[in-house]
């Protein structure tokens, strides 16, 4: 018997992808990653969503690029595979044991929950304008978090720009009331 170290292993070659595919990840990867961090709130559970998203994007890749458009398909997947990140998360939840738990485990300080809390009350927010107006939810999400146009958030979400901008100024209503946050009056700056 060889030891391990005489074997030879054969590595697999990495599947060519279409240059039209990888132009067209290349070119949208950013705005995934930052919608998918929106969303997950953690840089590698976003990359590893927007990899998973890719993958799946490439079995399809024939039908996305036949579509009317394209990139609204790939975020109708990538929004499936941060759907199914958070319903794994979930099943792991009731698997595990938390690390207050852990017998060797450090309390997290106040520091490190006033960290986290910063950003809690606009995800609460975002959750529940989710459940009422998702097309409003996704606005607010595309315009202010990854930072597109309005011209760009209307092409992802398949409506005109002129409905974004009523999505985002109403949903930015809606946040403010769902985080009574006071309103601004006339004279108010």
């Amino acid at each position: 018997m060889t030891e391990p170290s005489e074997q030879e292993h054969h590595l697999i070659d990495p599947a060519e992808l279409t240059a039209d595919f990888e132009t067209f990840f290349r070119d949208h990867e950013k705005e995934f990653l930052k919608s998918a961090a929106s969303r997950v709130r953690n840089a590698h559970d976003a990359e590893e969503v927007v990899l998973i998203a890719g993958v799946r994007i490439y079995r399809k890749w024939p039908r996305i690029r036949a579509h009317a458009n394209p990139v609204a398909y790939a975020h109708q997947i990538l929004n499936w595979e941060i759907a199914t990140f958070f319903r794994k998360q979930a099943r792991i939840a009731d698997r595990e044991t938390s690390y207050g738990e852990l017998p060797f485990a450090d309390v997290p300080t106040g520091d490190d929950l006033l960290a986290l809390g910063e950003h809690e009350e606009l995800d609460l927010a975002l959750e529940r304008l989710e459940a009422r107006a998702p097309v409003r939810a996704a606005c607010i999400r595309l315009r202010f978090l990854c930072g597109l146009t309005n011209h760009e958030v209307g092409e992802r979400l398949e409506i005109s720009p002129d409905c974004v901008k009523v999505h985002v100024c109403r949903g930015l209503k809606d946040l403010q009331s769902l985080m009574d946050l006071p309103t601004r009056g006339k004279g108010d700056s």
